[in-house]
């Protein structure tokens, strides 16, 4: 799809889509792992959600719009600087979502009916999950736009469509958001590529959904 205005309908439909996705998770209260694994087919529900997302996001645009899929298939170390940068940013993510979890843990008292052995399946599909959410916004988003309005509007329209899909979340993750997507969209911007955005965003995510998923379930098979 060599063309921008459709590449941006396509966009459209595709965010407006999860968009009511999320919202309707937002009523049914299963927003995330933590409150999937309190809830009866909380699980699948949302192993359910996030499938959706890797088509809308991943599937859709990895067949429609071959002219990005460089951004998947390349992988080169960037210079120490931006190297450097990136691990950084890495430890960083790491030990604020370790610290985030166990302070969000230290008054948990609500029982999982999951066991542990259940969460393989869910952080499989998490994991290309996040890969094809990372392709739509750090990828054809972010790289559509620069094409055709600049780097400086792109990351601002960009990160203001992050931040939005994070609207049903809490304050403090939807502020987080911005500093966090904007990091993001400058990593893929001089990597020519969304892996750093992926890795960094893999381990945010990762160790506090572990941290979570194992404390709620472990708890249960210990009670």
């Amino acid at each position: 799809m060599e063309n921008p205005t459709q590449t941006y309908y396509l966009i459209a439909v595709s965010f407006i889509v999860y968009f009511i996705i999320s919202y309707a998770y937002k009523n049914l209260k299963i927003q995330n792992i933590e409150e999937a694994l309190l809830i009866k087919k909380g699980l699948i529900l949302i192993n359910l959600k996030h499938v959706l997302g890797i088509i809308l996001f991943g599937v859709i645009f990895y067949l429609i719009t071959p002219e990005y899929r460089y951004l998947i298939t390349t992988f080169e170390i960037p210079e120490l600087n931006i190297l450097l940068l990136i691990l950084v940013v890495i430890f960083i993510s790491g030990l604020l979502a370790f610290k985030s979890v166990k302070k969000n843990l230290k008054n948990k008292t609500e029982r999982s009916q999951y066991d542990h052995t259940q969460g393989w399946k869910y952080f499989l599909i998490r994991v290309v999950f996040l890969f094809a959410y990372e392709f739509f916004f750090r990828g054809v988003l972010l790289f559509t736009l620069i094409e055709t309005n600049g780097l400086l509007t792109a990351i601002i329209i960009c990160t203001s469509l992050y931040v939005l899909i994070h609207i049903f979340d809490s304050k403090a993750e939807i502020l987080g958001a911005i500093p966090f997507g904007i990091v993001l969209c400058l990593f893929s911007y001089f990597t020519n590529n969304i892996w750093a955005a992926f890795i960094i965003h893999i381990t945010l995510s990762g160790v506090y959904e572990v941290s979570m998923f194992k404390y709620l379930t472990l708890k249960t098979n210990k009670s």
